[in-house]
């Protein structure tokens, strides 16, 4: 008897295989990746984001103890521009970048 259950015949082969193949088809298109491109240096968002978080608020770093939100990041801008000690650890660009991701940042959404 369980014999005549494992029997296969061509056309249920042929029947199990298309079966497969959808659902293959399906499975693929199900779990399909979306291909972004890696962020880049020459976008100020992103440049900046990293130098603050790279050069002024890791364990270490100057911002390290500090909470940056709406109300103080006002004072924060300006001390980019006027703090020696700023003005010492980031080029010019990089504070660019840092001002530009603060106001993107805190901006109304």
């Amino acid at each position: 008897m369980i014999h005549h259950l494992m029997k296969v015949t061509p056309y249920r082969l042929s029947k199990l295989l298309i079966s497969l193949l959808a659902l293959a088809g399906l499975a693929s298109s199900a779990f399909a990746s979306v291909n972004l491109a890696p962020p880049s240096l020459d976008d100020p968002y992103y440049f900046g984001q990293l130098t603050y978080h790279k050069k002024l608020a890791c364990g270490t770093c100057p911002l390290s103890k500090t909470t940056l939100d709406a109300e103080n990041a006002k004072d924060f801008l300006q001390s980019l521009k006027t703090d020696q000690q700023f003005l010492t650890l980031l080029t010019n660009k990089e504070r660019s970048a840092v001002a530009f991701y603060v106001k993107e940042f805190f901006s109304p959404r």
